[in-house]
Protein backbone atom coordinates (compact mmCIF):
# COMPACT_ATOMS: atom_id res chain seq x y z
CA UNK A 1 0.00 0.00 0.00
CA UNK A 2 1.31 3.44 -0.97
CA UNK A 3 1.39 5.95 1.89
CA UNK A 4 -0.64 9.11 1.44
CA UNK A 5 1.03 12.51 1.92
CA UNK A 6 -0.78 12.89 5.25
CA UNK A 7 0.59 9.55 6.47
CA UNK A 8 4.12 10.67 5.60
CA UNK A 9 3.86 13.67 7.93
CA UNK A 10 5.37 13.13 11.36
CA UNK A 11 2.63 12.56 13.98
CA UNK A 12 4.70 14.64 16.39
CA UNK A 13 4.75 17.52 13.92
CA UNK A 14 0.98 17.35 13.45
CA UNK A 15 0.44 17.36 17.21
CA UNK A 16 2.91 20.18 17.79
CA UNK A 17 1.34 22.32 15.07
CA UNK A 18 -2.18 21.69 16.38
CA UNK A 19 -1.25 23.11 19.79
CA UNK A 20 0.79 25.88 18.22
CA UNK A 21 -2.44 27.08 16.63
CA UNK A 22 -3.38 28.33 20.12
CA UNK A 23 -0.52 30.81 19.92
CA UNK A 24 -1.29 31.72 16.30
CA UNK A 25 -4.91 32.48 17.20
CA UNK A 26 -3.74 34.37 20.31
CA UNK A 27 -1.48 36.58 18.16
CA UNK A 28 -4.38 37.44 15.86
CA UNK A 29 -6.71 38.09 18.81
CA UNK A 30 -4.09 40.43 20.27
CA UNK A 31 -3.81 42.23 16.94
CA UNK A 32 -7.58 42.62 16.63
CA UNK A 33 -7.80 43.97 20.19
CA UNK A 34 -5.03 46.46 19.48
CA UNK A 35 -6.79 47.67 16.32
CA UNK A 36 -10.28 47.84 17.79
CA UNK A 37 -9.48 49.16 21.25
CA UNK A 38 -5.83 49.61 22.24
CA UNK A 39 -5.40 48.73 25.93
CA UNK A 40 -4.36 51.37 28.42
CA UNK A 41 -1.01 51.35 30.18
CA UNK A 42 -2.41 49.76 33.34
CA UNK A 43 -4.12 46.96 31.41
CA UNK A 44 -0.90 46.27 29.50
CA UNK A 45 0.97 46.08 32.80
CA UNK A 46 -1.58 43.60 34.16
CA UNK A 47 -1.26 41.36 31.09
CA UNK A 48 2.53 41.57 31.22
CA UNK A 49 2.58 40.53 34.89
CA UNK A 50 0.27 37.59 34.17
CA UNK A 51 2.32 36.51 31.13
CA UNK A 52 5.55 36.76 33.15
CA UNK A 53 4.17 34.44 35.81
CA UNK A 54 3.01 31.97 33.17
CA UNK A 55 6.37 31.85 31.38
CA UNK A 56 8.41 31.49 34.60
CA UNK A 57 6.17 28.61 35.72
CA UNK A 58 6.59 26.87 32.37
CA UNK A 59 10.37 27.20 32.56
CA UNK A 60 10.54 26.00 36.16
CA UNK A 61 8.06 23.14 35.83
CA UNK A 62 8.78 21.91 32.31
CA UNK A 63 12.09 23.01 30.80
CA UNK A 64 14.57 22.98 33.69
CA UNK A 65 13.67 19.45 34.89
CA UNK A 66 14.46 18.27 31.36
CA UNK A 67 18.10 19.34 31.68
CA UNK A 68 18.60 18.51 35.36
CA UNK A 69 20.31 15.19 34.66
CA UNK A 70 22.52 16.54 31.89
CA UNK A 71 26.22 17.30 32.28
CA UNK A 72 26.78 20.75 33.83
CA UNK A 73 28.94 21.86 30.89
CA UNK A 74 26.04 21.13 28.52
CA UNK A 75 23.61 23.17 30.61
CA UNK A 76 26.06 26.07 30.96
CA UNK A 77 26.70 26.04 27.21
CA UNK A 78 22.98 26.15 26.45
CA UNK A 79 22.31 28.95 28.93
CA UNK A 80 25.30 30.95 27.70
CA UNK A 81 24.14 30.65 24.09
CA UNK A 82 20.62 31.67 25.08
CA UNK A 83 21.73 34.76 26.99
CA UNK A 84 24.22 35.76 24.28
CA UNK A 85 21.56 35.40 21.58
CA UNK A 86 19.00 37.49 23.45
CA UNK A 87 21.57 40.18 24.23
CA UNK A 88 22.54 40.21 20.56
CA UNK A 89 18.91 40.60 19.50
CA UNK A 90 18.48 43.42 22.01
CA UNK A 91 21.58 45.17 20.67
CA UNK A 92 20.36 44.78 17.09
CA UNK A 93 17.02 46.31 18.07
CA UNK A 94 18.69 49.34 19.65
CA UNK A 95 21.01 49.76 16.65
CA UNK A 96 18.05 49.82 14.27
CA UNK A 97 16.29 52.42 16.39
CA UNK A 98 19.38 54.65 16.71
CA UNK A 99 20.09 54.62 12.97
CA UNK A 100 16.45 55.33 12.16
CA UNK A 101 16.24 52.31 9.83
CA UNK A 102 12.84 51.75 8.25
CA UNK A 103 11.66 55.28 7.52
CA UNK A 104 8.25 55.91 9.08
CA UNK A 105 8.46 52.44 10.64
CA UNK A 106 11.78 53.16 12.36
CA UNK A 107 10.20 53.38 15.80
CA UNK A 108 8.61 49.94 15.40
CA UNK A 109 11.36 48.23 13.37
CA UNK A 110 13.49 47.24 16.36
CA UNK A 111 10.55 45.71 18.23
CA UNK A 112 9.19 43.90 15.17
CA UNK A 113 12.56 42.36 14.29
CA UNK A 114 13.17 41.34 17.90
CA UNK A 115 9.76 39.70 18.23
CA UNK A 116 10.09 38.00 14.84
CA UNK A 117 13.38 36.35 15.83
CA UNK A 118 11.86 35.43 19.19
CA UNK A 119 8.92 33.77 17.39
CA UNK A 120 11.29 31.54 15.42
CA UNK A 121 13.15 30.56 18.61
CA UNK A 122 9.90 29.89 20.47
CA UNK A 123 8.65 27.75 17.59
CA UNK A 124 11.78 25.59 17.63
CA UNK A 125 11.40 25.27 21.40
CA UNK A 126 7.80 24.08 21.06
CA UNK A 127 8.86 21.51 18.48
CA UNK A 128 11.71 20.20 20.64
CA UNK A 129 9.54 19.92 23.75
CA UNK A 130 6.98 17.87 21.83
CA UNK A 131 9.81 15.58 20.73
CA UNK A 132 10.96 15.06 24.32
CA UNK A 133 7.60 14.84 26.12
CA UNK A 134 4.12 15.58 24.78
CA UNK A 135 2.82 16.94 28.09
CA UNK A 136 5.78 19.32 28.27
CA UNK A 137 5.10 20.52 24.75
CA UNK A 138 1.47 21.23 25.59
CA UNK A 139 2.36 23.29 28.66
CA UNK A 140 4.98 25.27 26.74
CA UNK A 141 2.57 25.87 23.85
CA UNK A 142 -0.11 27.16 26.25
CA UNK A 143 2.36 29.38 28.09
CA UNK A 144 3.73 30.85 24.87
CA UNK A 145 0.19 31.43 23.56
CA UNK A 146 -0.37 33.83 26.48
CA UNK A 147 2.97 35.50 25.78
CA UNK A 148 2.14 35.82 22.07
CA UNK A 149 -1.22 37.41 22.89
CA UNK A 150 0.65 40.31 24.47
CA UNK A 151 3.21 40.44 21.64
CA UNK A 152 0.42 40.62 19.08
CA UNK A 153 -0.92 43.70 20.88
CA UNK A 154 2.54 45.24 21.26
CA UNK A 155 3.43 44.73 17.60
CA UNK A 156 0.32 46.50 16.34
CA UNK A 157 0.46 49.33 18.89
CA UNK A 158 4.07 50.06 17.90
CA UNK A 159 3.12 50.80 14.27
CA UNK A 160 2.64 54.38 13.03
CA UNK A 161 -0.92 55.67 13.46
CA UNK A 162 -1.47 56.06 9.71
CA UNK A 163 -0.99 52.37 8.91
CA UNK A 164 -4.14 50.66 7.58
CA UNK A 165 -5.97 47.90 9.41
CA UNK A 166 -4.91 45.23 6.92
CA UNK A 167 -1.22 46.02 7.32
CA UNK A 168 -1.59 46.16 11.09
CA UNK A 169 -3.16 42.71 11.22
CA UNK A 170 -0.42 41.42 8.92
CA UNK A 171 2.02 41.86 11.83
CA UNK A 172 0.49 39.22 14.17
CA UNK A 173 -0.14 37.02 11.12
CA UNK A 174 3.59 37.08 10.33
CA UNK A 175 4.35 36.35 14.00
CA UNK A 176 2.15 33.26 13.76
CA UNK A 177 3.77 32.17 10.49
CA UNK A 178 7.26 32.48 11.99
CA UNK A 179 6.18 30.53 15.07
CA UNK A 180 4.83 27.64 12.98
CA UNK A 181 7.96 27.74 10.81
CA UNK A 182 10.07 27.32 13.93
CA UNK A 183 7.96 24.34 15.00
CA UNK A 184 8.36 22.64 11.62
CA UNK A 185 12.13 23.22 11.61
CA UNK A 186 12.50 22.04 15.19
CA UNK A 187 10.61 18.79 14.65
CA UNK A 188 11.95 17.89 11.20
CA UNK A 189 15.59 18.68 12.00
CA UNK A 190 15.74 17.26 15.53
CA UNK A 191 13.38 14.29 15.37
CA UNK A 192 15.34 11.23 16.47
CA UNK A 193 18.04 13.34 18.14
CA UNK A 194 18.55 12.87 21.89
CA UNK A 195 21.05 13.53 24.64
CA UNK A 196 23.29 16.61 24.75
CA UNK A 197 21.88 18.44 21.67
CA UNK A 198 18.35 18.40 23.11
CA UNK A 199 19.63 19.44 26.55
CA UNK A 200 21.47 22.38 24.99
CA UNK A 201 18.32 23.53 23.20
CA UNK A 202 16.19 23.22 26.36
CA UNK A 203 18.77 25.18 28.36
CA UNK A 204 18.95 27.73 25.53
CA UNK A 205 15.15 28.06 25.54
CA UNK A 206 15.05 28.42 29.32
CA UNK A 207 17.56 31.28 29.22
CA UNK A 208 15.76 32.97 26.33
CA UNK A 209 12.39 32.84 28.09
CA UNK A 210 13.83 34.03 31.40
CA UNK A 211 15.45 36.93 29.55
CA UNK A 212 12.10 37.75 27.97
CA UNK A 213 10.46 37.86 31.41
CA UNK A 214 13.11 39.87 33.26
CA UNK A 215 14.23 42.25 30.51
CA UNK A 216 11.05 42.68 28.48
CA UNK A 217 7.77 41.81 30.20
CA UNK A 218 8.53 42.98 33.74
CA UNK A 219 10.63 45.96 32.66
CA UNK A 220 7.82 47.27 30.45
CA UNK A 221 5.26 46.46 33.14
CA UNK A 222 7.04 48.83 35.55
CA UNK A 223 6.34 51.84 33.33
CA UNK A 224 3.18 52.36 35.38
CA UNK A 225 2.92 52.25 39.18
CA UNK A 226 2.71 48.76 40.69
CA UNK A 227 -0.73 47.81 41.99
CA UNK A 228 -1.95 44.89 44.14
CA UNK A 229 -3.88 43.63 41.11
CA UNK A 230 -0.86 43.53 38.77
CA UNK A 231 1.30 41.87 41.43
CA UNK A 232 -1.41 39.31 42.15
CA UNK A 233 -1.76 38.53 38.45
CA UNK A 234 1.89 37.50 38.32
CA UNK A 235 1.22 34.82 40.91
CA UNK A 236 -2.10 33.86 39.31
CA UNK A 237 -0.24 33.27 36.04
CA UNK A 238 2.42 31.20 37.77
CA UNK A 239 -0.12 29.14 39.71
CA UNK A 240 -2.32 28.52 36.66
CA UNK A 241 0.50 26.83 34.73
CA UNK A 242 1.73 25.00 37.83
CA UNK A 243 -1.76 23.58 38.46
CA UNK A 244 -2.20 22.76 34.78
CA UNK A 245 1.02 20.77 34.95
CA UNK A 246 -0.19 18.92 38.08
CA UNK A 247 -3.59 18.12 36.57
CA UNK A 248 -2.22 17.16 33.17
Amino acid sequence: MVATPLQLVSPTLVQALSYTMLAVVAAMVGGVIAVARPPGAQMESNVQHFAAGVVIAAVAAELLPGVHESAPVVVVAGFALGVATMLGIHRLSRLIERRDIGGSFAGAAGLLITVSIDMLIDGVLIGVTFLTETSTGIIIAVALAIEVLFLGVAGVVALPSGVGTGRKLAVPAVFGLLLTTGVVVGVLVLEGVSGAPIAVILAFGSAALLYLVTEELLVKAQKVPETPVSTSLFFVGFLSIFLLDMIH
